[in-house]
C-alpha cells in the first residue's frame, strides 16, 4: 500500500482557489462531435500507464514512472491516460498529498503529451479497493454493502468491498477529494506555465460492471439483510458518475468529462441489466460523453461499435481501451479515426507483477511495448499511423465519414497489393499500394489532406487539382507548410510513407459518397 504525507499548501487543498479556467469543451460541427482542447480540435489518441499497478505492485517510485511518459511521446500518442486513485491523495481523511499527480504532471509538460485523467475510486467495475479508495471510507460499515467474498483479498488491487455509491457521506467525501484535485491541478498548473497539460477526466472505470458483471458474479445486499436490486444498483452508479462529473466540471480546471463502458451495443439495453443503457450515462449532466472498451480485433465489429456509440446524439465514441497487442492496431485505429473516434491503447505497458501474477501470462499482457518497454513487432506499424493522425489531429475531428476516405482497410489486415477507389462527396481518389501501405484522404471541400504508411500511388479525379504541400498542423492548429511536391498530368502524386501532404482542390460537383463501403466488410 501506498502511504503519504500530508501536504496542505493551497490550490485545492484547503487554501486559495485561482478563478477557473475551461480547457476542454465538445464541439459540434456539420454534426460531426468532437473534443476541443485550448480552442483547437483535439482527437484523443492515446496509452494508458497503469500508474497503479506500477506503484502499489511493481513498487516503482515515480521517478522510475517517468520512462514510460517518454515512451508514451517516442510513439506518437498526443495524450497519455494516466490514474489517480482516491487513496493516493487522501490517505487520511483531510489530509491530502498532491505530490505524485505533481510528478504527473511536470513529466506530461516535459514529454509534450496531454493527461487523460482516470479517477480510480469507489466503483472499479462494480468494486470498491483498498488501493483505490481510503481507508477511512472502507472501515464505515454503514457506508458499506454485503457481499459474499467482502474483505477478500486480491493482489492487484487489494481487499475487495462494495461501497454504497450515492450514500451521502460518501458522495461529499468522494466530491470533496475530487473537486480538491482539480482544483490543485489548476494552481499547479498556473505556477508552471499554463500548458494545461490534463484535457480529460474519466469517472470511475466500467461502472457498468456492477449491473452486468459483479451482481452475477457475488451476492450484494444492504447491511440490513434486503437485496440490492439491479435497478437500485444502477440507480446509484449513475447518481455517483453524476455528482462527481458535476464537481469536475465546478472546479476551478474544466475539462470535459466521461467514463468508460463495458463493450457492446452503444444503443440498446443492456441484456445482463434491461434496467440499464448507455444513454443513461450520457444524459447525465456530469458527463459529457460516453467512451467504450470493446477489446475486438476484428475490423467488422470494431466498426459497428464505433457506429453505434456515434449514433448516441452529442456522443465522441472514443475506444478508451482496446488491447495494445492487437497486430492489426493501425487498421482498427484508421478505422475509428474514419467513423468520428478517437482511440486510447491499453495498454502502453504491462505491468511486470500482472503478468507474473496470472495464469495466463499472454492474455493479461496487453502492452504495444513489451513490459520491459521494447518494442513488438508491430509497435512501429502503430508509430507510423499515429504520426500521421496526430499531424492531421484539427481536420481528423472535424471530417464528417462521408468525407474520411481511409485505405486498405476492408481486411483485418492489409493486402500487400491493393488497389481502390473510392470516392467523397467532392473527389474521387485511385489508391494503389505494393508494400501494404494503409492511409487516408481527408476531403476538406476546397483543399485535400494526405497521409500514407508507405509509399502510394494515388490519382485525383472530379476536380482541378494544384501542387502539393507538405508540413503537419502545430499545436495552435495552424497548417505549417515544410516542402512541396509534384503531381502528373494525370492528376497522381506519388506519396511517400509518413509524410502528410496538402493539396488545393476545386471539385467538379456532387459525388455520393462510397467512404464506408470500403471499411470491413459490412459497412
Amino acid at each position: 500500500m501506498l502511504t503519504a504525507c500530508d501536504s496542505e499548501e493551497g490550490n485545492g487543498t484547503g487554501g486559495e482557489v485561482l478563478p477557473p479556467v475551461e480547457i476542454s469543451k465538445m464541439k459540434t460541427e456539420n454534426n460531426k462531435v468532437f473534443v476541443e482542447v485550448d480552442g483547437v480540435p483535439f482527437p484523443i489518441y492515446g496509452a494508458q500507464i497503469r500508474l497503479d499497478a506500477f506503484l502499489n505492485c511493481d513498487k516503482m517510485s515515480m521517478n522510475e514512472v517517468e520512462k514510460y511518459f517518454e515512451k508514451g511521446k517516442a510513439l506518437g500518442v498526443n495524450c497519455l491516460e494516466v490514474g489517480v486513485t482516491w487513496n493516493m491523495i487522501e490517505p487520511k481523511e483531510d489530509a491530502f498529498d498532491f505530490s505524485i499527480v505533481d510528478k504527473i504532471l511536470e513529466y506530461a509538460n516535459r514529454y509534450g503529451v496531454r493527461i487523460e485523467l482516470l479517477w480510480f475510486s469507489s466503483n472499479f467495475i462494480g468494486d470498491s479497493f483498498s488501493y483505490f479508495v481510503p481507508a477511512y471510507i472502507l472501515q464505515n460499515l454503514n457506508n458499506r454493502l454485503y457481499r459474499n467474498d467482502d474483505g477478500s483479498f486480491w493482489n492487484y488491487y487489494g481487499y475487495q468491498y462494495a461501497l454504497i455509491l450515492n450514500d451521502k457521506w460518501v458522495l461529499e467525501r468522494e466530491t470533496n477529494a475530487i473537486t480538491r484535485l482539480f482544483n490543485h491541478i489548476r494552481g499547479w498548473d498556473a505556477g508552471h506555465g499554463e500548458k494545461h497539460p490534463v484535457i480529460t477526466a474519466q469517472i470511475h472505470n466500467e461502472p457498468d460492471g456492477l449491473v452486468r458483471w459483479r451482481m452475477d458474479q457475488k451476492q450484494f445486499a444492504y447491511r440490513n439483510g434486503a437485496p440490492l436490486t439491479k435497478e437500485a444498483a444502477w440507480k446509484m452508479t449513475l447518481d455517483a458518475l453524476d455528482a462527481l462529473g458535476k464537481a469536475v466540471k465546478n472546479s476551478s480546471y474544466k475539462v470535459v468529462t466521461r467514463t468508460n463502458l463495458i463493450r457492446g451495443n452503444g444503443t440498446e439495453p443492456y441484456p445482463e441489466a434491461p434496467n440499464a443503457k448507455p444513454s443513461d450515462v450520457l444524459a447525465l449532466d456530469g458527463i459529457d460523453f460516453v467512451s467504450f472498451d470493446p477489446y475486438l480485433s476484428n475490423i467488422d465489429d470494431l466498426a459497428k461499435e464505433v457506429s453505434a456509440y456515434a449514433l448516441l446524439p452529442g456522443n465522441y465514441p472514443l475506444v478508451a481501451e482496446n488491447k495494445g497487442t492487437y497486430p492489426n492496431t493501425p487498421g482498427l485505429m484508421l478505422v475509428t479515426s474514419a467513423l468520428g473516434g478517437g482511440y486510447d491503447i491499453y495498454d502502453l505497458a504491462t505491468s511486470s507483477f500482472f503478468i507474473a501474477n496470472t495464469n495466463a501470462p499472454d492474455e493479461i499482457d496487453h502492452g504495444v511495448y513489451t513490459s520491459g518497454l521494447e518494442d513488438k513487432p508491430h509497435t512501429e506499424a502503430v508509430r507510423t499511423i499515429l504520426k500521421g493522425l496526430v499531424m492531421a489531429a484539427p481536420d481528423i475531428a472535424r471530417t464528417p465519414a462521408e468525407d474520411f476516405i481511409a485505405f486498405n482497410v476492408e481486411e483485418n489486415n492489409p493486402l500487400q497489393l491493393a488497389e481502390q477507389q473510392i470516392q467523397s462527396t467532392g473527389v474521387t481518389v485511385r489508391f494503389s499500394t505494393n508494400n501494404g501501405s494503409i492511409g487516408f484522404v481527408l476531403d476538406r471541400q476546397n483543399y485535400l489532406l494526405l497521409y500514407v504508411t508507405g509509399d502510394a500511388m494515388l490519382q485525383f479525379g472530379n476536380g482541378t487539382f494544384q501542387e502539393a504541400v507538405t508540413g503537419k498542423y502545430n499545436e495552435q492548429g495552424v497548417f505549417e507548410q515544410d516542402g512541396t511536391a509534384s503531381l502528373d498530368d494525370s492528376h497522381s502524386l506519388h506519396a511517400s510513407g509518413g509524410v502528410l501532404y496538402k493539396i488545393n482542390y476545386t471539385s467538379a460537383g456532387k459525388l455520393q459518397s462510397t467512404t464506408k463501403a470500403y471499411i470491413g466488410k459490412t459497412m
